[in-house]
């Protein structure tokens, strides 16, 4: 029972998967090796819920509590799995095999992993090449399905923030001018794109900067953590510190007000600071991966 104990409080206070990270897209990380990190999510959030949280010897200590509040946060758990995922598979396969093997779900068998690469119209030497790819593949898939059907009673409903067509890569910590560094996701969209509230939140605070423009701060109602919209082309008169939204309720439209060039939304991503605490700002990539993508 010790030892259990032990593991889990590592596990909770280990950073979640994808926190804090800079580049997903210069790593060729084994399948193998993100199956294992998806499975020790797993095995945490399967513990958490069956151990009698009250008779931990644990003074002070609310397992179950944060237990809870990695919970809420496995969007960005499970995005970071995707997302290095699919930078391994463009890595190690041509290009053609990789838009085979992304059709591949977690209710394939063996069988049915052969069949349809022969079936595929893939070349013979790609076909046995990517076998033992998909195989894992498929595998990384079930896990992350088990770990979705875990969370989803304690995750509040999230939406991608542009409701629209957008692309985005991870620039985080990217170099700006000035001395600056990137610390949020570049939102590519079409000038005018709606942008809607990733979660149930109240807004506060709504004004104009030199650099973001016309910016909005939405603090999310099941962590505390402060979404950051910037580059606004336009918000409705009604939103002003206070207002209540719901996931998926408009907030603006996408543009290129304050230092920007092109339209987009830069979404910056503070979690659990209840406040605007720039000094918390965290890599939002693996989160909108999951929800966008």
């Amino acid at each position: 029972m010790r030892s259990l104990l032990v593991a889990l409080v590592v596990l909770l206070f280990a950073a979640p998967a994808g926190a804090g990270e800079t580049s997903g897209a210069d790593e060729v990380i084994p399948l193998t090796e993100l199956i294992a990190d998806a499975e020790t999510e797993i095995a945490l959030y399967e513990a958490a819920t069956q151990v009698a949280f009250s008779r931990l010897p644990l003074p002070g200590f609310d397992l179950a509590a944060r237990a809870d509040v990695r919970m809420l946060r496995a969007d960005a758990t499970v995005g970071s799995l995707r997302s290095r995922a699919h930078d391994t598979l463009h890595a190690v396969l041509p290009g053609d095999v990789v838009h085979v093997v992304l059709d591949f779900d977690g209710s394939f068998d063996g069988a049915a992993i052969s069949a349809a690469l022969d079936a595929s119209g893939v070349p013979s030497a790609s076909v046995w090449a990517a076998e033992d790819i998909v195989t894992e593949w498929v595998a990384l898939q079930r896990a992350i399905e088990r770990l979705r059907e875990i969370t989803a009673p304690n995750s509040p409903e999230r939406v991608c923030p542009v409701d629209g067509l957008t692309h985005f890569r991870n620039e985080w910590e990217y170099p700006r001018p000035w001395g600056r560094i990137h610390k949020g996701v570049d939102m590519h969209a079409a000038l005018g794109t709606p942008l809607v509230a990733v979660e149930d939140g109240v807004v506060i605070q709504a004004n104009w900067h030199y650099l973001g423009g016309r910016q909005v701060y939405l603090k999310a109602d099941s962590t505390g953590d402060v979404y950051y919209y910037a580059h606004l082309e336009f918000w409705p008169r009604w939103l002003w510190t206070g207002t209540r939204l719901e996931a998926g309720d408009f907030l603006g439209l996408a543009g290129y007000s304050g230092n920007a060039v092109t339209s987009h939304l830069h979404l910056g991503w503070m979690p659990g600071s209840e406040v605007v605490e720039l000094e918390n700002l965290q890599n939002a990539y693996f989160l909108m991966y999951e929800l966008c993508l």
